[in-house]
């Protein structure tokens, strides 16, 4: 069966997916979020992903928790065992989709990232009911997603200017969850979680 996560329903915990995150760099965070902002600024519903802080996402989206408290010691029990790493963003945007309606930047898939990657995959696994998408992993940046064909176009013209260097270092992972409808719905962080900085 292949589920969409734009369908997903709230929960009993009042959200539809969750995810983790590896948030970007401060600038660009900033600067994903000003194309974001300036992308949709005559939108009435924009997608969620408006609100989420520019990112990799190292575990891909679940749902169907019966405690939030369990996923997030599975995540805490991981990130005490990782070193901080660099995760390091290809040069070139690639855009995705029908009509462009996606862009992404690629990110070089190192083995701290994968180990990151199968560690969250194999922790939070058995304690999801549902997992969107396959576990084959496609590190990426998203610049916009489902994006109509005008929103595509304007994303596409303010991306050319678009400066986010080489990529960013990794200390903590986010556990994010967004709410429903997938536009209009709105992203959230529930935890963060630091990484072995210490050893």
């Amino acid at each position: 069966m292949n589920l969409n996560p734009r369908d997903a329903q709230n929960d009993r915990h009042g959200f539809a997916v969750y995810a983790v995150f590896a948030v970007a760099g401060s600038a660009q965070v900033a600067a994903i979020s000003e194309l974001r902002r300036a992308m949709y600024s005559r939108v009435e519903d924009p997608p969620a992903y408006i609100n989420a802080p520019a990112h990799v996402t190292v575990k891909r989206l679940f749902a169907g928790i019966p405690n939030v408290e369990e996923i997030q010691e599975a995540i805490h029990g991981i990130c005490e065992s990782v070193k901080p790493f660099r995760i390091e963003l290809e040069a070139e945007l690639e855009s995705r989709g029908s009509n462009s309606s996606s862009l992404a930047i690629p990110v070089k898939i190192t083995q701290e990232l994968v180990a990151v990657n199968q560690a969250l995959e194999s922790a939070i696994s058995p304690l999801a009911d549902t997992e969107f998408g396959s576990s084959d992993f496609h590190p990426h940046m998203t610049v916009f997603q489902d994006a109509s064909p005008e929103e595509s176009g304007k994303g596409m013209r303010l991306a050319r200017g678009l400066r986010l260097g080489t990529g960013f270092y990794v200390e903590t992972l986010e556990m994010m969850a967004r709410t429903a409808p997938s536009r209009g719905g709105r992203w959230t962080s529930l935890a963060s979680f630091e990484m072995d900085i210490w050893s």
